[in-house]
């Protein structure tokens, strides 16, 4: 099997997305596929503390890092220096929120100095709140991004009070006089969803899948080769199986399928996994 997804192209696929943000920033898929990469290879190509993986592998086991000055070690060094630049973009008249993670960006607005602190445990949790600063009142446009990932619209409230609702896909202008303490609340719309894969690595008689939460890629874990089965429905209903696990988030068992698990792939370090497991829908007779 020859072995593709090398860091250095996903590097690169975060890089230029990023010049395309700054061409037309409303667009938020750049932002999304900004924030796929940083999560699902970006984040999961370090081998912890020792370095960065070369190849993003998908099924089997994670490489060891290398050490031998590689395009994908010095680009992966690259990628997660830059991570702080992903989060926001700056606007003639505000920002852009393209990203959820604790952090503060400072700018000035029209002569004003002025400050957002973003709250948040995301993909953990999925509230978000944002708390604006100035020394005295000032207007700007702060757009926050609703993801295309979002399973619903996204209410966002300003002050406690219900301020606009976004549709997946798309960012939501607060353009509005801001005075020091506003804030700004909002739950991201993350569920899990299941796409069919359509990819080479296939199996005869299956059919294989990947398994997502908001943005990130669920793995299997425990063997190279899993098969997932469900009761009644589609594949896709393969969520209403999942059951959390106590004190891991985003790690799942399946009902009915007794020692299988699902984790995030960026915290999967030596054990086996596949990131596309084969799903069966049994069926039994009534």
């Amino acid at each position: 099997r020859q072995q593709l997804g090398e860091l250095c192209g996903s590097s690169f696929w975060v890089f230029l997305s990023q010049r395309f943000q700054l061409l037309h920033p409303d667009d938020e898929r750049f932002a999304a596929e900004i924030e796929k990469s940083i999560y699902n290879i970006g984040i999961a190509n370090q081998d912890g503390a020792a370095g960065f993986r070369y190849h993003t592998i998908l099924e089997g086991k994670k490489e060891r890092s290398t050490h031998e000055n590689t395009c994908c070690e010095g680009q992966g060094t690259r990628l997660i220096g830059s991570l702080p630049e992903h989060i926001y973009s700056i606007a003639s008249d505000g920002i852009y929120v393209n990203l959820y993670e604790p952090s503060t960006i400072r700018w000035e607005q029209y002569g004003h100095p002025l400050a957002l602190t973003v709250m948040t445990r995301f993909p953990f949790e999925n509230q978000v709140r944002a708390i604006v600063r100035v020394a005295a009142p000032a207007h700007a446009n702060i757009r926050v991004r609703v993801p295309s990932w979002a399973c619903s619209n996204m209410q966002i409230k300003v002050n406690g009070k219900t301020e606009d609702t976004g549709n997946p896909g798309t960012y939501v202008a607060l353009s509005r006089e801001w005075s020091d303490g506003d804030s700004i609340e909002f739950t991201l719309p993350a569920s899990i969803h299941v796409k069919r894969y359509d990819g080479a690595d296939q199996i005869a008689g299956k059919t294989r899948y990947s398994i997502e939460y908001g943005p990130i890629l669920l793995v299997a874990v425990g063997e190279s080769r899993v098969d997932l089965s469900i009761e009644t429905g589609k594949a896709g209903d393969l969520a209403n199986y999942l059951e959390p696990v106590a004190d891991s988030p985003l790690h799942f068992t399946i009902r009915g399928n007794p020692g299988q698990r699902l984790m995030p792939y960026w915290q999967v370090s030596t054990e086996k996994f596949t990131g596309y497991p084969t799903i069966t829908v049994r069926h039994p007779l009534s």
